[in-house]
């Protein structure tokens, strides 16, 4: 049996909309979901006439986009049943890495997140943080937990744990979060005055920290998890704070996808995705970073131990192929009465 599924997204360039949907297109019409994809248009009466169309099929998924209330009213209207998919705390304002709670408050996106969730039929949410925030403003709306996938087959893992000359310890992401890494610069600067490194950064913008030999690759599509595989150490820092915690880990994911051991806070889905430390190490501030690289620069049989688990666990719950069997079965299921099972 086969479902015909509109999505709508913000833009079809934009990172979650790729990760969540686009990439996994393929496989979901494997596990009978056909997805149908439109960007939310800019005109007003492009939007109403797309939403109309949002009739013609029993379930519409709208990623990641706060409506007006206008707009929102149209799509609910027209929508048999519609389901909301996101992987951000946007429900707060990015105002990371500031320690002031009200820099993170806003009445505008808290007031449009509570009209969308407590108005769809289903939200599927990227992590459990997310999840939690969904059931305690609308605990009657259900809630799917879906991680974001990474592609674990298309790309030639680490193949040894020997450390380069000069040792790599790598991050990537773009120039939005490039703050986490001036946050633990001085956890850098006392690596480097006991042993020499580089700091390889693969962004869309450059980085620089005093005292530290950094080098900066562009980022691509193509060749990211190329550069990645180049890591003798991969590094995920976040700081605590309210939107941080809703993030979905998926730098630290693309690190261990490819079996590069890793570190990072302990912040959100991140703790849960390091485990006890079996899977990456965890590292609270500065002293906690600069020791965690020290360790793994010291000690070849733990890099390897951690690639070879966390690729290992990414394969088991994370990979692209679990994670569109996990969404075609919660669409399915969003639908009363309809026999959901995927064989």
């Amino acid at each position: 049996m086969t479902m015909k599924v509109l999505f709508l997204l913000k833009s079809e360039k934009t990172p979650s909309s790729r990760i969540r949907m686009l990439d996994m297109a393929p496989l979901l019409r494997q596990h009978g979901i056909e997805a149908d994809v439109e960007v939310l248009p800019q005109s007003y009466f492009k939007r109403r006439s797309l939403f109309k169309r949002a009739r013609e099929y029993p379930v519409t998924v709208l990623q990641k986009r706060l409506l007006s209330i206008f707009d929102f009213r149209e799509l609910r209207k027209n929508a048999e049943r519609l389901v909301f998919d996101f992987d951000d705390a946007i429900y707060h304002k990015n105002a990371s890495c500031s320690r002031n709670p009200a820099d993170y408050k806003s009445f505008t996106r808290m007031g449009k997140f509570k009209r969308t969730v407590r108005g769809v039929d289903l939200v599927i949410a990227a992590n459990k943080v997310l999840s939690e925030k969904v059931s305690e403003l609308a605990p009657g709306t259900p809630v799917e937990i879906v991680p974001s996938p990474v592609d674990v087959g298309n790309s030639i893992p680490k193949s040894g744990y020997a450390l380069s000359s000069p040792p790599v310890i790598g991050w990537i992401g773009t120039k939005s979060t490039l703050r986490y890494l001036e946050m633990i610069a001085p956890a850098f600067r006392q690596v480097r005055d006991r042993r020499e490194f580089v700091l390889r950064i693969v962004s869309d913008r450059k980085f620089t920290v005093d005292g530290v030999d950094v080098e900066c690759v562009p980022w691509s599509l193509e060749t990211q998890n190329v550069e990645i595989a180049r890591f003798d150490i991969g590094i995920m820092p976040l700081s605590e704070d309210p939107f941080s915690r809703g993030k979905s880990a998926y730098k630290l994911l693309q690190y261990m996808a490819m079996g590069v051991p890793s570190i990072c806070s302990p912040v959100g889905m991140n703790a849960e995705v390091a485990g006890d430390d079996d899977y990456c190490l965890t590292a609270a501030d500065n002293d906690g970073f600069s020791r965690s690289i020290l360790k793994l620069l010291d000690d070849c049989e733990l890099r390897k131990s951690l690639g070879i688990k966390g690729r290992g666990l990414v394969k088991r719950v994370y990979s692209i192929e679990v994670v569109a069997l996990k969404l075609a079965a919660a669409l399915k299921k969003s639908i009363p009465g309809l026999f959901t099972s995927l064989e």
